[in-house]
């Protein structure tokens, strides 16, 4: 949101400067935690309370992940510069501001940004704009990146059809409803480099089809570079249908050749029209950032 954190994720109790004008120096941002959810993989956890000071006006910007923000005193002007931000007032009421648009927002009320969404803010007050803050970000990303950068990263987008070569499941439960084990895919994308060779280690804990899943990809390119990924997801079957639908995130663990040491977020999409151990219909997209 418009807190012009363009700095570092592990700096605490700082002064950004950020923003023109004299003041710049005195807009602070104090660090309250920090962590690597494990249901996030790829991704840090940060809560921070930023103080904006009067005469402020803090450069555009977007963030790398999903940030929620509330203003706990002072009133900041807000700038949607495009995309759509989610606001929640004071009396409970919610509204989804599309930009361009300017927007106030009062001690007590909230907003969720993702990452589409540009944006700016100032403090045309007298009194300081305080905001609390958590966001969850590409662990390497800045707090901010300003409109004009790209970000952090190559993307990389891969789809292939995943092929379940072992499983090892059981079924429990009344009526045998609930199924958990692991599950072995394997599959062939296609690159701007040529073939990737995908191997997927699955655990699952499902109810009547659906439920949560992790696991690790492998990802194996045609100049012999491996990429390992974590996944964290759900599957949803359909009860008319019996088709099945997975959606997970993506973490970067290390990777070997080019993708040594590399970092990076991502999504897993797929579908399956069959029962559990059958083929798969996926889609990899993630952003991948070389060894610094």
């Amino acid at each position: 949101m418009g807190v012009g954190l363009a700095l570092g994720p592990a700096a605490a109790d700082t002064s950004a400067t950020t923003a023109a004008g004299s003041n710049a120096g005195a807009i602070t941002r104090s660090e309250l935690g920090e962590a690597q959810p494990i249901n996030a993989p790829g991704q840090s956890l940060y809560l921070q309370r930023v103080t904006i000071p009067p005469g402020e006006k803090l450069v555009e910007h977007f963030h790398q992940g999903t940030q929620v923000a509330r203003v706990i005193e002072g009133v900041l002007t807000y700038d949607v510069i495009s995309g759509t931000a989610r606001v929640t007032r004071r009396d409970g009421s919610t509204e989804s501001v599309t930009g361009p648009r300017t927007i106030r927002l009062k001690p007590g009320e909230s907003l969720v940004e993702v990452q589409s969404l540009a944006h700016a803010g100032s403090n045309a007050g007298k009194r300081p704009v305080v905001i609390e803050l958590a966001a969850l970000l590409a662990t390497g990303a800045p707090l901010a990146t300003p409109v004009g950068t790209n970000a952090t990263g190559t993307a990389l987008k891969l789809t292939g059809d995943l092929v379940s070569q072992e499983t090892r499941l059981t079924t429990v439960g009344p009526d045998s409803t609930s199924t958990y084990g692991w599950n072995r895919l394997t599959g062939t994308a296609t690159d701007t480099s040529g073939p990737v060779a995908i191997e997927m280690l699955g655990n699952v804990a499902y109810t009547n089809g659906s439920g949560p899943f992790s696991g690790t990809i492998t990802f194996t390119f045609s100049d012999g570079s491996m990429l390992g990924v974590q996944m964290q997801g759900a599957a949803t079957k359909a009860p008319d249908t019996g088709a099945t639908t997975f959606a997970a995130t993506l973490g970067v663990l290390n990777g070997t050749g080019k993708y040594l040491n590399a970092t990076g977020t991502g999504t897993f999409t797929g579908s399956r029209s069959a029962a559990l151990g059958q083929a798969v219909d996926a889609a990899f997209d993630f952003t991948v950032q070389p060894a610094k």
